[in-house]
């Protein structure tokens, strides 16, 4: 099998004074032997958060005119561009985002077929305070935002935190973004090895009530053995997600479509829909399984949304 030669990028996001700095010089040193670049994202003038990069890197960014979910069409693909353009292209690419980020956006723009074409989409991480995340997720939803598009969250400066509170917060982690691997550091430090992960099966529906939240992020289990029609379903998913960007956060799951024996894999965050073939059902019984991460959402209004998508009526 041919190597993938495409750059590798990680996003490393959360948000004010998480940490994400620290964990990112974590990751870094790591990455030793290979040609890495980091692109920091700060918004004002000056980026403080590049002075603290102490790990050896062969070129830095500095996106410091805006936030780059807010402006992924110009400042990000440009430097994205320019790193195309070297003589020597780099192994990794690293994208610091700023703490009021939107990701699902830029997460999105790595599934555009130009990009695709030439970076790959290895992880995007989601640093959470231990101590205050639950305060953070009531005051911004950005920050809900950010734990609903990770691949895996770690949780930072557990040091203080007695160990019940940190299994209720793991807990309310897994329940808010069940797709996600969490992970905990004390001081920012973390192993690479946690960002290497097979991919998380989807959840089953829950036998016992679930806890009790302290925010109105939640998640909802969508199945259904009815085959969608492929080009209702884009319009529908399409439509809702550019409409409700405060309320739906992310998508994920496979869909049984009409007249295919292929098993297409969903997924959506921000406002960025991609949908691909994941090859055929094989001996599973074809049956569409689909988890919704946002705020406030009801399984009835999920069903609804749906409906007009399916070949036979509910």
């Amino acid at each position: 099998m041919e190597r993938d030669k495409r750059i590798k990028v990680y996003i490393i996001t959360g948000f004010l004074g998480a940490g994400k700095t620290t964990i990112l010089n974590s990751l870094l040193q790591q990455f030793t032997g290979s040609r890495n670049v980091v692109i920091e994202n700060e918004v004002g003038k000056v980026n403080i958060d590049a002075s603290l990069i102490d790990a050896k890197i062969d070129q830095l960014y500095e996106l410091t005119s805006g936030c780059i979910c807010c402006s992924l069409d110009n400042d990000l693909l440009e430097v994205l561009g320019n790193i195309l353009g070297q003589e020597q292209r780099p192994d990794h690419v690293f994208i610091e985002t700023t703490g009021i980020a939107d990701t699902g956006n830029i997460i999105g723009m790595f599934h555009i077929p130009d990009v695709q074409r030439h970076y790959k989409l290895e992880c995007t991480v989601c640093v959470v305070d231990a101590e205050n995340i639950f305060e953070r997720l009531q005051q911004a939803p950005e920050a809900g935002k950010q734990v609903a598009a990770a691949d895996v969250i770690i949780v930072n400066k557990i040091q203080q935190l007695p160990v019940p509170q940190l299994v209720y917060l793991s807990q309310q982690l897994e329940q808010m973004n069940p797709l996600a691997f969490i992970t905990t550091s004390e001081k920012g430090s973390i192993s690479l090895k946690d960002l290497q992960f097979r991919e998380k099966p989807l959840p089953a529906k829950e036998r016992t009530a679930p806890l009790k939240q302290p925010h109105k992020i939640n998640t909802v289990l969508f199945e259904s053995p009815i085959a969608f029609d492929l080009n209702m379903f884009v319009f529908v998913l399409d439509f809702y997600c550019n409409a409700y960007p405060e309320q739906l956060y992310r998508i994920k799951g496979y869909i049984r479509v009409c007249n295919s024996k292929e098993k297409m894999l969903v997924q959506s965050t921000g406002r960025y829909l991609h949908i691909v073939s994941a090859g055929e059902w094989e001996d599973e019984s074809p049956s569409s399984t689909l988890v919704f991460i946002g705020r406030e959402l009801k399984s009835a209004t999920i069903q609804r949304i749906l409906a007009p998508a399916q070949k036979e009526k509910i």
